[in-house]
């Protein structure tokens, strides 16, 4: 069977001409040969997206050589490159030399307007899209399996792309602060819940640094959720991102967050998050999330276990352990830095009196006070975790471990140990989050106005 393929150009209501695109013959006598192939559909595809482009760029210099002035003189010809999904493009295009009423002569190149970037939003969109769900060489791969995009492509002109975009999403990041300075602080009163409650959560992780091998620098993630919207995640580069609170305002803004709302903000107590947490949600409930602080007393409660073999005053301490860990789930912060002082002392008259000394007695009385320095600082930000689970409300950060997950380990570091530059990291936080978030076709129609303004289908319906 023999297949002719024509594409008809329409303009203003008028039929312009038919051009026939691809001519195939097609056996049917197996079902292998049923339809387009994989390799076919791509000379089709190629084929159909240059005659397409080829008749745009046609129209639009006919439309624009009228406004040219009459004086203008054909200089020559130039070849333009446009990089789409469906192929490399080259057209030429006509120079003009125009000579103004007065100065020196001009040379105008009318496709140059139209064609004011190399690479189509479209394929830019995929090629991003992409890449911050696979790695750069997968995304060529898979690229170029699926579709006939120029072979030249390669993991390198992807990253570049991929920064070019990211650097234009972060120039247009401009959100107004959510309250102004004489009115930051709001009455305890005026908050409500009419509004539905928010829980924000924030944790960091570690990425390998590229320009130092043997070092690593920390990235932020976190996660908003709301009552009845769905959660948000965002990220952004400790100490590099210059953006870091708007990144963040925008993520509410986008979730309808107001001054008054109720918000729980949860956070390992680090130092470097207090500025941030203080800034976006001044009258939050901020609380230390339970996940961090428990761990620390599954680790000595490990130190502990040791010390019973060569002391049996080390079973007790283990009881003692316990009790200051269930005082703190109660929100007793007092009994709690008792029980804990009162154990380091025990330690420490271990590692003086005791005939056989645990191998491990510095590292538990370091570890103790350590956990005793963490609790002080942190003690206003310790809450009846025990009230707050019985009624179902958030204690720890567990969703925002599984956020650094599904951010940072898959894409960054754990399956392929990448090493990354800190402007690299920022890049890709940017896209992927914005990805996560399902926000990159938005994204796209804020520099592209026109970006998919108007589907096949729905055309096919008017039609």
């Amino acid at each position: 069977m023999k297949f002719t393929i024509s594409l008809t150009v329409e303009a203003c209501g008028k039929s312009l001409q038919t051009e026939s695109v691809l001519t195939f013959d097609k056996e049917c006598q197996d079902v292998a040969n049923i339809g387009l192939s994989l390799p076919e559909s791509k000379q089709l595809l190629e084929a159909l997206q240059a005659q397409i482009v080829q008749q745009q760029a046609n129209y639009f210099l006919a439309q624009a050589l009228p406004n040219l002035p009459a004086s203008r003189v054909l200089k020559d010809y130039q070849t333009l490159t446009l990089r789409t999904l469906f192929g490399i493009i080259r057209l030429r295009s006509p120079r003009f030399t125009v000579i103004p009423s007065s100065g020196k002569p001009q040379t105008v190149s009318p496709l140059r307007s139209l064609f004011t970037q190399r690479t189509t939003p479209e394929m830019l969109y995929l090629e991003t899209k992409w890449a911050a769900s696979l790695s750069y060489s997968q995304t060529v791969a898979l690229l170029k399996d699926v579709l006939p995009v120029d072979q030249k492509l390669n993991a390198v002109t992807i990253r570049n792309h991929l920064g070019q975009v990211a650097r234009q999403v972060d120039s247009q990041l401009s959100v107004a602060p959510l309250t102004n300075a004489t009115g930051l602080l709001v009455s305890q009163s005026a908050v409500t819940q009419a509004e539905g409650s928010l829980v924000m959560g924030v944790d960091g992780g570690y990425l390998r640094d590229w320009t130092q091998k043997k070092t690593c620098f920390e990235v932020i993630v976190g996660k908003s959720v709301p009552t009845e919207q769905c959660a948000k995640c965002f990220g952004f580069m400790q100490g590099y991102d210059q953006k870091a609170k708007e990144r963040v305002l925008d993520v509410l803004s986008q979730q309808g967050f107001s001054s008054s709302q109720r918000v729980v903000f949860l956070s390992d107590g680090a130092a470097n998050l207090r500025q941030l947490q203080n800034y976006l949600t001044p009258n939050a409930q901020h609380i230390l999330d339970w996940f961090h602080l428990t761990m620390r007393f599954t680790v000595l409660q490990q130190y502990l276990q040791g010390l019973t073999k060569v002391d049996a005053e080390g079973e007790q301490m283990q009881k003692r352990l316990e009790s200051a860990k269930w005082h703190l789930w109660h929100g007793n912060t007092i009994k709690g830095l008792e029980v804990i002082n009162d154990l380091d002392c025990d330690a420490d008259l271990h590692r003086q009196e005791a005939p056989t000394k645990y191998e491990k007695i510095k590292p538990l009385i370091r570890y103790l006070s350590e956990l005793e320095s963490y609790i002080r600082q942190n003690m206003h930000l310790i809450v009846d975790y025990s009230e707050r689970y019985r009624y179902g409300e958030a204690i720890s950060t567990g969703f925002v471990e599984s956020t650094v997950n599904y951010v940072v380990a898959k894409r960054f570091t754990k399956k392929q140990q990448m090493q990354w530059s800190k402007a690299g990291a920022h890049q890709m936080l940017v896209v992927r989050t914005k990805v996560l978030n399902e926000e990159w076709e938005g994204e796209f129609k804020k520099q592209y106005p026109q970006f998919r303004a108007q589907s096949f289908a729905a055309m096919g319906m008017a039609a």
